[in-house]
């Protein structure tokens, strides 16, 4: 395991202890996720906010997931008093999502806008919402009475949004962090190298029945027993990532799978499914 430091840096520990400090402020928490793994890709501080203020989740991505997976996961999360939207979103906020916050604020005084904090881990969507929440009409907004100074807090349409940063779990497992780096969520060096990861990204793929999937939108012609080794190698092939003596550049062809994959380009997966 690579040193806490190095992956759990100091403004995550500072964000962590001013998110709640702001619980108070709060009417609601949006919480983004990554459909595609929603379990590993949760926030690690949203139990505690949620016994704190109502929670809304917003599954980010839901173009580079499984449809059907992703209203498993809408239900799953729905009957925990979480509700959830799934949202690409490139193309807008999800419908109902605003309607959802208002409703979900019942103690908010009338004569004041509604406070939402956006909460995630890295890459999963957070800025994207915000700016589709504000609109071309936002503005950023100075000191206000009552509320905790040095944070960026935006107003439009009737809502005062605060984008928090990026805070991951600095006790995750293994898998958890493989799935975080498959994503895009956490940077592959802070677990291990391009080759291995790309490698046990075949091996997990497989264990879910995808790997036929995945060989054909990598367009290799192979068994879907074939090792993962001899899948890279392939893959190396077909891009022309070769070292001198025609050998295959396992470290290139596991960038390019790792991040084809994190961007969506081999198509829609799901990494995880709810435990019920």
């Amino acid at each position: 395991m690579m040193p806490r430091t190095v992956w759990y840096p100091g403004h995550m520990e500072k964000g962590k202890k001013r998110l709640k400090e702001l619980a108070s402020q709060v009417d609601v928490f949006v919480e983004v996720r990554d459909a595609r793994a929603p379990r590993s890709s949760s926030s690690p501080l949203i139990h505690d906010l949620a016994k704190l203020k109502p929670v809304c989740v917003v599954l980010s991505k839901k173009d580079l997931a499984e449809d059907d997976k992703t209203k498993l996961w809408i239900e799953e999360l729905s009957s925990c008093g979480m509700p959830a939207f799934a949202a690409n979103l490139r193309s807008g906020i999800p419908g109902g999502l605003r309607g959802k916050l208002f409703g979900l604020s019942g103690h908010k005084p009338k004569w004041r806008e509604l406070r939402v904090a956006i909460v995630g881990i890295p890459n999963v969507g957070k800025s994207m919402l915000l700016n589709a929440l504000l609109g071309k009409r936002a503005s950023k907004v100075g000191g206000i009475p009552g509320i905790t100074k040095g944070v960026s807090w935006y107003r439009a349409n009737g809502l005062l949004l605060l984008d928090s940063p990026g805070i991951l779990d600095p006790k995750a497992d293994r898998q958890t962090n493989m799935i975080l780096a498959w994503l895009g969520c956490l940077r592959v060096d802070v677990i291990g190298d391009y080759e291995t990861l790309s490698m046990q990204l075949f091996e997990f793929l497989r264990s879910l029945g995808l790997m036929p999937r995945l060989l054909e939108r990598l367009s290799i012609a192979a068994d879907d027993e074939v090792k993962a080794e001899e899948c890279l190698a392939a893959l190396a092939r077909r891009i022309g990532a070769l070292l001198p003596g025609g050998r295959a550049d396992f470290e290139r062809a596991g960038r390019f799978l790792l991040e084809s994959f994190a961007t969506g380009k081999l198509g829609p997966f799901t990494l995880e499914l709810p435990q019920g």
